[in-house]
């Protein structure tokens, strides 16, 4: 998730006409969040708390959608990413949105998902952060004076 809020905050213009919901799921919608501006989704990343756990039903996510759709609480909705272990059960039908499942490499071949969503497979450095650059080490017995670093 960080990587897409990292992606939505790349194009202000993009984001500054977007209302995000994130929502946690397993088999019921347990948390729903809206977030409007990247301060919003800075504060929201960085006190992020897993929510669920239980056995994963997609339905009552959809049926959530669909009901946010129909009191205009999610208008023009263009899309879906799902993030999941795909072990669930999907709905039947193919929403009126694009919807994408994301599930983590994990050297296994991913779950199966309807014909009707797009399957993404992210590896794990992805979603690891950047290593710190490590100084180099210097071996002060072998080096002049002249050389050495300056302080």
């Amino acid at each position: 998730m960080k990587e897409t809020f990292g992606l939505l905050k790349t194009g202000e213009s993009f984001f500054a006409k977007c209302n995000i919901a994130v929502m946690q799921c397993d088999d019921a919608v347990r948390d729903l969040t809206f977030l409007h501006s990247t301060d919003e989704l800075d504060r929201f990343a960085a006190c992020l708390t897993l929510t669920g756990g239980g056995g994963t039903d997609f339905r009552p996510a959809f049926a959530k959608i669909e009901e946010l759709r129909r009191d205009g609480t999610l208008r023009d909705l263009q899309g879906v990413l799902y993030f999941t272990d795909g072990k669930g059960t999907y709905p039947t039908r193919r929403p009126p949105y694009e919807t994408a499942f994301l599930f983590l490499e994990t050297g296994a071949p991913p779950p199966d998902t309807p014909p009707w969503a797009m399957r993404l497979v992210l590896s794990p450095e992805e979603f690891l952060p950047d290593p710190v650059p490590k100084t180099p080490e210097i071996d002060w017995q072998e080096n002049e004076a002249e050389d050495l670093p300056e302080l």
